[in-house]
């Protein structure tokens, strides 16, 4: 989810279940629950690197872990020297549940993190959330500002709270949250089944997704692969919801052949597959061979414009791979 997101998710977390942390533990808390984003800054040095990195390392359980120690430890110096001292284990447990959050809440997205790296590259995506959701946004704005708003009132007609500040409004919005994620959950796996269920230009579905939309919680973004084709479709999960599948984007694949083959055996290829969750392969005759593409389309189905990784392959005629990169979606096609 995006930084703001997280970062208030963090402060709801110490004013829930760590309300008498000294600042610097905050502040540990708001970093280590933060940081991990960073590897969106990847995509400076290039998609090959972006593709490795984003979701990577910094998004592991491992790596949460020694980022948000790093972080307390560097803190725990920086009070000391200002004359304050943390003691017990909080300084460095607050910051590690920060991180842990952060994890917690990017597994309900689509792109897909490493949770169990360096032991395991599969990246774990529920597809329940999408990567901005103004409804969470909105309740962890609710919940950790109305009270501040309450004590405010409260303090001006000299009553006294004795209770930690904010506690029980950080307690019930992460409640909710988990409740309205719970939710999410179910209307994806809804979504999931209805897809499965039809038929598409007379086939079945081989292989389904339902990504959510950044709007809406009962609209979702559906794929469907079949023998021949993937469509493209929406999927209203409503009360009312009318599910249409003739409605559907048909996008054909491409007939097996050697030229395709050959494409998929790059390590272009292989480094981008081992990532994309629906690959689809164009492959287009050129005057002096041939030009292979291959892009995911679960970025189609949600409309994303920016920051999209796909493989281009130049074979001659013979079937020879002549050029193989990781590329930006919409770059100028590469000949060699």
């Amino acid at each position: 989810m995006d930084p703001i997101t997280h970062g208030l998710a963090s402060l709801a977390l110490k004013r829930g279940f760590f309300p008498k942390v000294e600042r610097p533990v905050l502040i540990s808390m708001l970093l280590a629950g933060t940081l991990a984003d960073l590897d969106w800054l990847s995509g400076l040095f290039g998609p090959s690197v972006y593709l490795s990195w984003n979701g990577g390392a910094l998004h592991s359980a491992l790596g949460a872990a020694i980022l948000a120690l790093a972080v307390s430890i560097s803190i725990r110096f920086y009070a000391k020297s200002r004359s304050v001292l943390l003691t017990g284990i909080l300084w460095w447990l607050a910051p590690i549940c920060a991180a842990l959050l952060h994890l917690g809440m990017d597994t309900l997205l689509s792109n897909g993190i490493q949770l169990l790296w360096p032991f395991s590259s599969t990246r774990l995506a529920l597809d329940w959330a999408p990567s901005f959701d103004l409804w969470v946004l909105i309740l962890f704005v609710a919940g950790i500002f109305l009270p501040e708003l309450f004590r405010l009132v409260s303090d001006e007609i000299g009553a006294k709270s004795k209770k930690p500040r904010g506690q029980a409004g950080a307690v019930i919005v992460l409640v909710l949250i988990a409740a309205y994620f719970g939710a999410r959950g179910m209307m994806h796996a809804t979504a999931v089944s209805m897809l499965s269920e039809r038929s598409y230009s007379g086939e079945s579905a081989r292989r389904t997704g339902a990504f959510p939309d950044s709007t809406s919680p009962f609209l979702w973004h559906g794929i469907v692969e079949t023998e021949s084709a993937i469509h493209l479709l929406s999927v209203p999960t409503g009360l009312r919801a009318n599910f249409d599948p003739e409605n559907a984007l048909h996008i054909h694949k491409p007939e097996p052949s050697p030229i395709l083959e050959a494409a998929q055996k790059t390590e272009a290829a292989r480094r981008f597959l081992a990532v994309a969750r629906f690959p689809k392969a164009t492959v287009q005759r050129e005057t002096d061979g041939f030009s292979v593409e291959l892009r995911d389309l679960k970025n189609d189905a949600l409309g994303q414009t920016s920051r999209l990784v796909e493989a281009e392959i130049n074979l001659d005629a013979a079937g020879r791979v002549t050029f193989a990169q990781l590329q930006w979606q919409g770059q100028p096609r590469k000949r060699e």
